[in-house]
C-alpha cells in the first residue's frame, strides 16, 4: 500500500534500477521510443526512466536513478510545494496520472489523462498507460506517457470557436427571418451586438492560441482601473445572456501600468464566469486596492454561488470545464495571461462566509 510520507533511500533506489535494468534486456530498446517512459517502486519513487522523460525533465543519458516522483521531475507546483510531494496533496485525488498509478498498485492496468500545473500558469496534459509487475517479489508500476498538450490544446480552441460562432450564426438566422416584423432599431442593436461578440470571439481564439505558443507580446501603458472595469462590465451587461445580471464597484482612482488589451481579457473572463454562475437577483461585486507595492493593483470579483471543492481541485487546468469535454478556458487563460504575461498572481476563496472570490493581483510593469 502506498504511503506518502515513505520514501526509499538513493542507494536502494539505485539498486533496485540496476537490479531490473540487469534482468531486463529492453534498456536499449526503450531508451529512444519517442514517449515517455518510467518504472515506479513502492513508494512511486522513479527507478527508470527512458530518454524522453529526462529530456523533459532536464536531464540526460539513458537511465537515470532518482530520489523522486513523477510530479516533482515534472515540476507540478502541487508537488513541489507539498511537505510529502507528488501523491499528498487534495489536487492528486482528482490526477488521472496518481489515480492509473492507484489501480496498477492493486494489480490492474490503467489509462488516464493528467494535468499538470507549473509555475506561471502553465500546463501540460498527458495520457498515461500504467502496468503492474512483480520483479524478485518486488512491486513495479510500469508507466508509459504521451504528451497531448498541443493536441488538448487545439481540441479545446476549435470546439470554444466553432461553437461559439455557431450560436453567432443560429442567432443572425434567427433574426433575419424576423427582420421584417421587427423595428429597425431593435434590429440594429442585435446586429451590433452579434458583431461585438463574433469580433471579441476571434480576438479570444487569436490570444489564446498566441499566449500558448509564447507568441504574445506585452505593450505598456498607463491603465485607468475604473475605466477599464466601466468598460468590461458594461459591455457584458449589455448582452443579452446578462442584460439582467447587477454589478456593483466603487471607483478607486487607481492607475497602472500593464498591458490593457491583456488585464481586460482577464477581467472578461473573470466577470463572465462569475455572471454566469450567478442568477438574477445575485449581485456580483468587483473591488479594486492597492497592491503591495506603489503602483499595483488587487482586483476581487465575488459571486455568491459555491464552488464544489472537487471543480475547486481542477479549475486552472486546461483541459477542465464544467461545461464538458473540449469546453471552456475562462480559469485557465486567466492564470495564464495573468502569471505569464502581465507578472501577477490568481487566487480564489469559496466558502459560505463570503461567497466565490477572484482575486487577480497586478504589479505595475514599469518598476519591473
Amino acid at each position: 500500500m502506498f504511503d506518502y510520507r515513505l520514501r526509499s533511500s538513493a542507494d536502494e533506489i539505485g539498486e533496485q534500477a540496476r537490479d531490473i535494468l540487469a534482468d531486463f534486456n529492453f534498456s536499449t530498446l526503450l531508451a529512444d521510443i519517442p514517449n515517455m517512459i518510467i518504472i515506479l517502486n513502492h513508494n512511486r519513487q522513479i527507478v527508470y526512466m527512458n530518454r524522453k522523460f529526462s529530456m523533459n525533465v532536464g536531464k540526460s543519458g539513458k537511465a537515470v536513478s532518482s530520489e523522486k516522483r513523477p510530479g516533482e521531475c515534472l515540476l507540478c507546483v502541487h508537488a513541489i510545494n507539498s511537505e510529502y510531494g507528488c501523491g499528498s496533496t487534495d489536487f492528486c485525488k482528482v490526477c488521472g496520472f496518481a489515480n492509473a498509478i492507484g489501480k496498477s498498485e492493486q494489480g490492474k492496468s490503467a489509462t488516464g489523462e493528467c494535468n499538470i500545473t507549473l509555475e506561471a500558469g502553465e500546463t501540460m496534459t498527458f495520457r498515461v498507460h500504467t502496468r503492474p509487475f512483480i520483479h524478485k517479489g518486488k512491486n513495479y508500476v510500469f508507466a508509459y506517457m504521451q504528451d497531448i498538450s498541443d493536441y488538448k490544446t487545439r481540441q479545446m480552441l476549435e470546439n470554444i470557436f466553432l461553437h461559439d460562432i455557431n450560436n453567432s450564426i443560429t442567432s443572425l438566422n434567427g433574426l433575419s427571418e424576423l427582420m421584417d416584423e421587427l423595428p429597425d432599431k431593435e434590429v440594429k442593436a442585435v446586429v451590433n451586438e452579434l458583431s461585438t461578440r463574433l469580433t471579441d470571439e476571434i480576438q479570444s481564439y487569436r490570444l489564446i492560441t498566441e499566449a500558448e505558443s509564447h507568441q504574445l507580446s506585452v505593450t505598456v501603458s498607463e491603465v485607468s482601473i475604473d475605466a477599464l472595469i466601466d468598460s468590461v462590465a458594461g459591455s457584458l451587461l449589455k448582452t443579452r445572456f446578462f442584460r439582467n445580471r447587477k454589478v456593483s464597484y466603487e471607483k478607486t482612482r487607481l492607475v497602472t501600468y500593464t498591458d490593457e488589451t491583456l488585464l481586460r481579457r482577464v477581467l472578461i473572463n473573470a466577470l463572465k464566469n462569475a455572471l454566469e454562475a450567478s442568477d438574477d437577483d445575485q449581485e456580483v461585486t468587483i473591488t479594486a486596492g492597492e497592491g503591495s507595492m506603489p503602483g499595483d493593483v488587487d482586483i476581487s470579483v465575488r459571486s455568491v454561488p459555491l464552488i464544489p471543492r472537487e471543480v475547486q481541485l481542477q479549475l486552472f487546468q486546461r483541459s477542465f470545464s464544467t461545461k464538458g469535454p473540449g469546453r471552456g478556458w475562462g480559469t485557465y487563460s486567466i492564470r495564464l495571461l495573468t502569471e505569464r504575461y502581465l507578472s501577477g498572481k490568481v487566487s480564489f476563496v469559496s466558502d459560505r462566509d463570503i461567497g466565490t472570490v477572484f482575486t487577480i493581483s497586478i504589479p505595475s510593469l514599469n518598476h519591473i
